[in-house]
């Protein structure tokens, strides 16, 4: 019996390589995420120029409150199936639950308790001194203190964003997952030019948000949208 490839091993376990090497380019190099926000800054007149352009204002407004008819929907959806009042016999069984849990423990409670409230402490862009600000830089997953609560590490907006690709599980699709990546990128973008996460902010919250839909989904019975050719 011949020993296992280094190619397969990499297909075996490709999420966890791709992680951990964004974990050490993004510690090891944090010039990246200074160089990535610079590019948005305007030294001259210490702002972002681009911090209060309409569309982006509209973007950051539309998802800073979406979680909020999400949840509701979600919740009546469940309750018209539990009293047969609504019929999701082309889905799979366990479809609402599986939304609103990656929903809760995803963007909910991992990013914006669990990380932003209680991790490293990072402070935003817009606050420390390299772009006006009084606080101190600090690469992701070094711990800072520069923020108590509501802090930079990891982007909540582009986590309730990158929660769309959740998509390619219920359709069993690639092109809904890599759109809903497209969305998450999208906000990425957005609180990036704002001054209010750095670049590896937008990383790991696809990361975390990623982690969380492929457990729940191997949970309850949904083919990996990226392993469907596999299958």
């Amino acid at each position: 019996m011949s020993k296992p490839s280094i190619f397969s091993a990499f297909k075996q376990y490709r999420d966890l390589f791709l992680f951990l090497i964004c974990v050490a380019l993004l510690v090891s190099f944090p010039q990246i995420d200074l160089f990535v926000t610079g590019l948005f800054y305007d030294p001259q007149t210490e702002q972002f120029f681009l911090k209060h352009n309409p569309f982006f204002k509209f973007i950051y407004w539309v998802f800073a409150v979406i979680h909020i008819p999400l949840l509701l929907g979600l919740m009546a959806a469940g309750l018209l199936i539990k009293y047969k009042k609504l019929n999701l016999q082309r889905y799979k069984k366990w479809s609402i639950t599986f939304l609103l849990l990656a929903l809760i423990i995803g963007p909910g409670l991992l990013v914006n308790t669990v990380l932003k409230d209680n991790s490293i402490g990072r402070a935003r862009p817009v606050q420390v001194e390299n772009f006006g600000g009084t606080k101190q830089f600090t690469p992701a997953f070094i711990y800072s203190g520069e923020c108590k609560r509501n802090c930079s590490f990891v982007s909540g907006h582009a986590a309730m964003g990158f929660y769309f690709m959740i998509l390619g599980w219920l359709f069993a699709s690639p092109r809904a997952f890599w759109a809903g990546c497209i969305v998450g990128v999208v906000l990425s973008f957005t609180r990036i030019i704002q001054g209010g996460h750095f670049f590896s902010d937008t990383v790991f919250a696809f990361w975390a948000v990623y982690f969380v839909t492929s457990a729940l989904g191997a949970r309850f019975g949904f083919i990996h949208p990226l392993r469907i050719k596999q299958s």
